[in-house]
């Protein structure tokens, strides 16, 4: 390989490098949004859950045990 070669060969290195961070970046940007998301819907439905009347606990009579 020649000096020109290296070159060219650390370019493309440098490249994939460069993408690959933005897409890793790009990834998190993502991640982070939905667990945010996540983090919002959970506290509607617990917030939701609250309001809910609690059910009564009925007792059935089974009877006499054999």
């Amino acid at each position: 390989m020649d000096e020109q070669d290296y070159k060219n060969l650390i370019a493309i290195y440098q490249n994939k490098y460069f993408d690959s961070i933005n897409q890793n970046i790009a990834l998190e940007a993502r991640e982070l949004k939905y667990r945010q998301t996540i983090e919002l819907l959970n506290s509607k439905v617990s917030d939701l859950e609250s309001r809910l009347p609690k059910p009564k606990r009925t007792t059935k009579d089974a009877g006499e045990f054999a």
